[in-house]
């Protein structure tokens, strides 16, 4: 995907679009790649003081847990754990590719569908990456790009819900699904659980939109 810094960007946004932007941003980042020591700690220092209480809203818990585990988390053991749930030797446990969780198998019609919209709205893949443009990642960080755009076109409520609802909302649910009962995981069950979330979150907000 295109980088989101190398598009024209809204000179301001509010501060509801910033930070489902940032959202967006923070998932892309720690799912494209395991995060490396300057990752962990920013975001580990980002994160609201203290640990909310039991009735505090679920997108806040899980927000301070992801931040405790950053603060704990060694990038080293953070590798090797991406490494042996997303890629493994020969054939990853979990598939953080849509067209998996759209069709049943990786790179089918689903990653066709991707291209084609990201064509129609004028995005590129990135050619120094190797991952394919229905990756969990890029998916994120398309929808930060159109939230961050200056095109009326791009940022439009009806354009991002229609790149949420036909790659996003069928996938991520199964995707946490599979990095939570993972025998596999343990500092991505934190990262999964704030995706479930954010995501729902905002799936909600476009249903009422």
């Amino acid at each position: 995907m295109s980088e989101p810094s190398a598009l024209p960007m809204a000179a301001a946004l509010a501060d509801e679009d910033q930070a489902r932007r940032d959202g967006y941003l923070l998932l892309g980042r720690l799912f494209a790649a395991p995060p490396d020591a300057g990752t962990l700690a920013a975001v580990a220092a980002a994160a609201p003081g203290g640990h909310p209480g039991s009735e505090a809203p679920p997108f806040l818990q899980a927000v301070a847990e992801l931040a405790e585990a950053c603060a704990q988390a060694e990038p080293a053991a953070v590798a090797q754990e991406y490494d042996a749930a997303f890629i493994g030797v020969g054939k990853s446990e979990i598939f953080l590719y849509a067209s998996f969780y759209l069709s049943g198998f990786l790179h089918d019609r689903p990653l066709v569908a991707v291209r084609e919209r990201l064509a129609e709205l004028g995005l590129a893949g990135r050619e120094d990456i190797g991952q394919t443009e229905d990756h969990f990642a890029a998916l994120c960080e398309t929808m930060a790009i159109l939230i961050g755009s200056a095109d009326p076109r791009l940022s439009s409520l009806d354009t991002q819900r229609d790149f949420f609802s036909r790659f996003l909302a069928p996938c991520f649910e199964p995707l946490c699904d599979a990095i939570e009962h993972s025998g596999l995981t343990d500092f991505y069950k934190h990262v999964a659980r704030l995706a479930r979330v954010f995501l729902s979150i905002e799936r909600q907000a476009f249903d009422f939109e």
